[in-house]
């Protein structure tokens, strides 16, 4: 039996297409359900960290029938509808070309993981959309259901299939944490200048990149 590649397991948004869409979408859906409430004050959830306490609260609010896991899902598909309408309305400069083809040379010696907390519906339109669906051998999602929680996402992926040589991630700490606990070597891909992750090891350009990934 041929042993299969190792692999690289990276984030989407940040890495290989620009985050401004996340974001877009983070606050179109701020912004209309405090129309549909009449309530200006919601938009203030924009600056918390824990951002996830107000989507809750506002669908209690808007669908006290309803279960927990049903207004999150709701919640969730607004959010993913509006990133695609951003991202399909401007997607000629929204993907990082230099990243993308970075990684196309790597998939000769290792497969490509996509871990998201994105949808699996939203995560394939969005990558057919920006023809990136050839990028990845092999795609980790989130349930509609479920809140943002990538450690999550990450667990159930290890579950299934191994621990990756390489996180490429973003600068969110309990990622960092799970990795740092299960021995999984973590870069920061810190691209578009977040705050620094302490103790990561950091590369703000494909060069320094390629340097971390042996």
């Amino acid at each position: 039996m041929t042993k299969e590649k190792p692999i690289i397991a990276v984030k989407l948004s940040g890495l290989f297409v620009k985050s401004d869409a996340w974001k877009k979408g983070h606050q179109m859906w701020f912004d209309f359900i405090s129309q549909e409430l009449n309530d200006e004050s919601i938009k203030e959830w924009l600056k918390k960290e824990k951002y996830f306490e107000g989507v809750e609260s506002c669908m209690r609010r808007l669908y006290p029938e309803k279960s927990g896991m049903e207004r999150t899902a709701i919640a969730r598909k607004l959010y993913f509808e509006l990133v695609l309408d951003y991202v399909d309305f401007g997607k000629d400069g929204v993907v990082n070309k230099d990243v993308v083809d970075f990684f196309m040379k790597l998939k000769d010696n290792f497969r490509i993981a996509l871990i998201t907390t994105n949808t699996f519906s939203f995560t394939y339109r969005i990558l057919d959309i920006l023809d990136l669906r050839e990028l990845f051998d092999i795609i980790a999602c989130s349930e509609l259901e479920e809140e943002d929680d990538k450690v999550l996402v990450f667990e159930r992926f290890v579950c299934e299939h191994a621990k990756p040589v390489y996180y490429v991630g973003g600068n969110k700490k309990d990622v960092y944490e799970y990795c740092k606990k299960n021995d999984i070597p973590y870069i920061h891909a810190n691209f578009e200048n977040e705050e620094i992750l302490h103790g990561a090891k950091c590369a703000k350009t494909v060069l320094e990149l390629s340097r971390l990934i042996k």
